[in-house]
């Protein structure tokens, strides 16, 4: 009788024991997936970011453009060209239908005196306003100058 309640025990113990394993293995695989599935989303994000570099060029008082400053930056592929220039130095600006129109770059322009902001991208010269144009292209180069 003893053998056969022992048996019966560990019959059940056997029993709870298999089920009992089968969510951990379960919560490794789970694990083993949701990792992957960080390291792409991870790849995926780091593949959205560009370089670009910005260029601030003064042509208004010497025959050869002047260099003004010179910052590069990390940005999310698709970001427009002026929210990274505002967030590397003051801006002024107007806005109209077409798009924003930059009066004055670190104090730089002056309506007045008829000097105003050029921009190329890559060597190009812009078709649209700096806040419709979006940055695509890893290691950009956006140049703006003052002119008269």
């Amino acid at each position: 009788m003893k053998k056969k309640i022992l048996a019966v025990v560990v019959a059940l113990a056997a029993f709870v024991g298999l089920f009992a394993s089968q969510p951990v293995q379960k919560q490794s695989i789970q694990a083993a997936k949701t990792t992957k599935t960080a390291k792409k989303t991870t790849k995926k994000a780091k593949a959205k970011q560009i370089s670009v570099t910005y260029t601030l060029k003064d042509t208004t008082k010497a025959k050869n453009k002047q260099t003004l400053a010179k910052k590069t930056f990390k940005v999310k592929k698709g970001t427009t060209v002026f929210t990274v220039l505002k967030k590397a130095w003051k801006v002024n600006y107007t806005k109209s239908s077409y798009g924003v129109f930059i009066t004055k770059i670190k104090g730089l322009g002056n309506e007045k005196k008829k000097l105003y902001w050029t921009y190329t991208v890559d060597g190009k010269f812009a078709k649209v306003a700096a806040d419709k144009q979006k940055l695509t292209k890893n290691k950009s180069k956006v140049v703006f100058t003052l002119k008269q």
